[in-house]
């Protein structure tokens, strides 16, 4: 499965107690595991949803972050959209501009939370379509690449 967390995509397999991120990361022994924490190594994380749906907002041990399962279908390497509505803060990149994969491109406001969009991929950005003060909702388009 893939688990897509503050942006970055992570696949994930689960195998009883281990569960293997990226195919080569392992993490042992889940001693336990509830809708409030989770006991990894013997390390335990508070859990707490602050909403519901696709994407979710998590907090884990006090910082939050937007968690949803991803599917390569959804990623488009031609338009770059919303994970969440909000309103848009910051703009920072231009019609264009090459721009790198993980270089924020915008600031996007969520409930009370500055959540960075970066780029998906290494392109040239075609359009931006959204404007510094704009309120957007989930999966608007926000760029577009050529």
């Amino acid at each position: 499965m893939k688990i897509e967390v503050n942006g970055i995509v992570y696949d994930i397999e689960i195998m009883q107690s281990k569960v293997k991120v990226n195919s080569n990361k392992e993490l042992d022994m889940i001693t336990s595991m509830d809708e409030q924490k989770i006991m990894i190594n013997g390390k335990t994380y508070h859990l707490d949803f602050e909403e519901e749906g696709e994407p979710s907002l998590m907090i884990i041990n006090g910082m939050t972050y937007l968690v949803s399962k991803a599917s390569i279908s959804h990623i488009s390497l031609h338009e770059l959209k919303s994970p969440i509505s909000g309103k848009i803060i910051d703009v920072r990149t231009t019609k264009g501009v090459a721009v790198k994969e993980g270089q924020v491109l915008m600031i996007l406001e969520a409930m009370k939370m500055e959540i960075q969009i970066k780029s998906p991929v290494n392109k040239i950005v075609r359009e931006v379509k959204v404007s510094k003060g704009q309120s957007v909702k989930t999966a608007d388009v926000l760029i577009s690449f050529e």
